[in-house]
């Protein structure tokens, strides 16, 4: 489960003229927590809020970075939620836990913020908004249902970010019914930009020891990496198997229901400018008429039976700098349909790692899915055959799927195909 400290304060500075305090000498000032909220918010599981405990901590630094004065949160409550401090610049560090943060630990993220602020003399300051992230790398490692028919004895998945500190994660083979470890790993990045985290597996498969050694570089906090072993045939048709990071869920997408205000600081200027190049095209040169001009006016003519011929319908997916994300997002008017979907949990599907229940929609809408997808720069798809169990059956209306995709380099790109089935 997810904790995501809030410190929820004043946005202002209040004005000196209303705030002297005469208790305090002149050259001192006063941090306030008048406002302070901590709360846990659970978002991955229940997206339950619930009050935290005091052991939060808080830290803070004079501007030559020496430590002036830490506290834990039941402490400030009893002072009386504020802090005197001389005049000057300092920097406040708030911890969701006492100890530094663990080079690599099982079960125990670490979330924080840092925020500078000024104190002057016979003022009260309040801290703005403050949201604490996680400051470490969240890991978990699966293993695919073919990879797991291949393995016949036990194995282990070894993750190291920093160096000599790596994190063991055991696989079993359980007399032919494998199971593995799935509690997430927090690693700490102490690289910047150039931290690596490095994979290694070692086990029994098909009755021979394998080992596999693979690299991931641009590691950072606020991630959570997805390592999966997949199957796969080698140029001489054998099977061997890969390494691949399926995933990565950023700390600004799992923290969109953070409880108050939060101050938006502006765009990340290391982000990706542009669409990287991706385009969702109608696959002309698959063989297909030009039945249609526009992805997002798609119409299909009423058709008698299922045996009647369909029209063709191939779309080209170009990716330049090779998949990492690809997921549909789907909506219809039409109440059967959207049941359908509920149904098989794909309002929002996730092509590179679908569940069990999503292996629904693929036989109505046949997408390409799998881990196969990850790194692919070129993707065709036939939607011929998903005509007539739309037009035959009870789907008529105006279905949209839009495709988001994400590639290596972080550039994203969302195309709308939208299907028109008249009654």
């Amino acid at each position: 489960m997810k904790k995501i400290l809030v410190i929820a304060a004043s946005a202002a500075l209040v004005l000196a003229s209303c705030n002297k305090v005469n208790s305090v000498p002149q050259a001192e000032g006063f941090l306030s927590f008048s406002d302070l909220q901590i709360d846990n918010e659970e978002i991955i599981m229940t997206k339950a809020v619930s009050a935290a405990s005091g052991n939060y901590s808080i830290f803070i630094y004079d501007s030559e970075d020496k430590l002036v004065k830490s506290a834990t949160y039941a402490e400030v409550k009893a002072n009386d939620n504020k802090l005197s401090l001389s005049a000057g610049d300092y920097t406040l560090v708030a911890r969701s836990t006492e100890e530094d943060v663990p080079a690599a630990a099982f079960a125990q993220p670490v979330y924080g913020a840092t925020t500078a602020f000024n104190i002057q003399a016979g003022e009260v300051t309040s801290i703005g908004a403050l949201t604490c992230t996680l400051l470490q790398t969240k890991v978990t490692v699966a293993y695919s249902d073919e990879f797991l028919a291949m393995v016949t004895g036990d194995g282990k998945t070894t993750v190291e970010v920093t160096t000599g500190s790596p994190l063991e994660y055991e696989l079993s083979y359980n007399g032919g019914n494998p199971s593995y470890e799935q509690e997430a790993g927090y690693f700490a990045v102490n690289n910047g930009a150039n931290t690596t985290m490095t994979v290694t597996f070692s086990g029994k498969i098909e009755g021979k020891t394998a080992k596999m050694v693979k690299a991931f570089e641009g590691i950072s906090p606020k991630q959570w990496r997805q390592v999966r072993f997949v199957k796969k045939v080698n140029a001489e048709g054998q099977a061997t198997f890969d390494i691949v990071i399926n995933d990565y869920v950023d700390d600004v997408e799992l923290n969109n229901l953070i409880a108050g205000n939060e101050a938006v600081i502006g765009e990340d200027p290391d982000a990706p400018k542009g669409d990287g190049g991706i385009e969702l095209l109608l696959d002309y040169e698959a063989g297909c008429d030009a039945e249609f001009t526009s992805l997002d006016n798609i119409v299909f003519p009423i058709i008698a039976s299922t045996d009647a011929p369909t029209v063709c319908l191939k779309l080209k997916a170009l990716v330049p700098n090779g998949v990492k994300k690809f997921s549909v997002d789907i909506e219809s008017d039409n109440e059967a349909f959207s049941l359908a979907v509920n149904a098989a949990d794909a309002t929002h599907l996730d092509l590179i790692s679908p569940s069990d229940d999503n292996m629904i929609i693929f036989q109505v809408v046949p997408f390409p899915y799998g881990a196969d997808l990850y790194g692919q720069t070129e993707l065709s798809f036939d939607l011929s055959t998903a005509q007539p169990a739309m037009m035959i059956g009870p789907y008529y209306g105006t279905h949209k799927f839009t495709m988001n995709i994400t590639d290596l380099q972080g550039c994203k790109k969302s195309i709308l195909v939208q299907m028109i089935v008249n009654k």
